[in-house]
């Protein structure tokens, strides 16, 4: 899954590096952004937009009210009743810098790209109560993201993203494809504090790396 993300940049950087329509959404670099906050994504119009991560279907919220699902697996996108209409219609991409994830003993480590400082995860926006949603697509792991989790976040490929976007674009086939695992050597990682699994420890600090204990 991908439950916990950063973003060191601002929306001018965003705009120059997604191709984007630069808006002026409040936003400033966060270290350790979480559901149910808003997070800045491209939509398919190439415009910024700030969107809130997670998403409660109706059926969910008459079981339970606080649950929300935050991530959307890749391999049933297409054909699950809560995301197969927005995932022909409306995907989104949601900027990160890096990734945080856990492994079975519940230490953290940080995931990023070697060779970007941004990039983009494959999103999904719905509308809940009057309000755009977000929920960010996961796919089965490389042979590196899979030595701490059994899933990962769909990354994009810089070429695939224009496709991702189109409103054009609505075969489930070719925008699958765009969902399989980035290479092994694209993907770096390292342990991190448990600081981490507090959302209100959002500074810099919590990304430096941690001796294992």
């Amino acid at each position: 899954m991908c439950g916990r993300f950063g973003l060191e940049a601002d929306p001018e950087q965003l705009a120059h590096r997604f191709g984007a329509t630069q808006s002026e959404i409040p936003w400033d670099p966060r270290y350790n952004i979480a559901p149910s906050q808003e997070v800045p994504v491209v939509t398919p119009e190439k415009e910024l937009a700030l969107v809130r991560w997670g998403y409660s279907p109706q059926w969910m919220r008459e079981q339970s009210p606080s649950r929300q699902i935050i991530n959307a697996k890749a391999e049933t996108l297409f054909t699950s009743r809560t995301f197969r209409d927005a995932a022909v219609h409306d995907r989104v991409i949601v900027p990160c810098s890096y990734y945080f994830e856990w492994d079975r003993t519940k230490r953290p480590y940080l995931f990023r790209l070697r060779q970007a400082e941004i990039f983009g995860l494959a999103g999904v926006r719905l509308e809940q109560n009057g309000e755009s949603r977000v929920v960010i697509v996961t796919t089965e792991p490389n042979r590196v993201a899979a030595r701490v989790h059994a899933r990962m976040p769909a990354v994009l490929r810089p070429e695939d993203e224009e496709l991702w976007l189109s409103a054009d674009e609505t075969d489930p086939h070719r925008l699958g494809r765009l969902l399989l695992p980035v290479p092994d050597d694209w993907l770096e990682y390292y342990p991190v504090s448990r600081r981490v699994n507090n959302p209100s420890n959002d500074s810099p600090d919590i990304l430096q790396p941690a001796h294992q204990e």
